[in-house]
């Protein structure tokens, strides 16, 4: 009997629903535990896709954690899912951590850091970029 796979504990075609709740969640912090438990908190969720050095990306975070604590972000990683034109990633704010997904195609995304001073709570930001043709 030939030998199969595991099966991930997650289906990546949930990411079709995320978008759709992307537009649809006022609430972020249930859109966002949303993410967490279907897809961030499955170590094997890591193992797709790859590394991704994206400009807008790495220019909204450092805009979005200036706006909401006044502090540079470092250590960004970000990962991109070709086939579902999505990015998720990590980043530091001082000593706490913060996340990001975007939707390429839909020019829309949701970061969200970690307090830091330490309350535990989290600040959650949707933010949309589009395309800027500089010639």
């Amino acid at each position: 009997m030939p030998k199969s796979s595991p099966q991930p504990s997650f289906s990546l075609h949930k990411l079709r629903e995320l978008q759709i709740r992307l537009d649809r969640d006022k609430d972020l912090g249930k859109f966002w535990n949303f993410y967490m438990d279907r897809f961030a908190d499955h170590p094997e969720f890591l193992d797709f896709g790859g590394p991704v050095d994206d400009p807008f990306l790495k220019e909204i975070i450092p805009l979005l954690s200036q706006k909401l604590f006044n502090k540079e972000p470092h250590d960004i990683l970000l990962i991109k899912i070709p086939e579902y034109d999505f990015i998720h990633g990590s980043f530091w704010v001082e000593k706490q951590i913060g996340g990001v997904i975007y939707f390429e195609k839909k020019f829309k995304g949701v970061a969200a850091i970690e307090d830091c001073n330490l309350s535990g709570n989290v600040k959650y930001s949707r933010f949309t970029g589009y395309p800027v043709d500089n010639n």
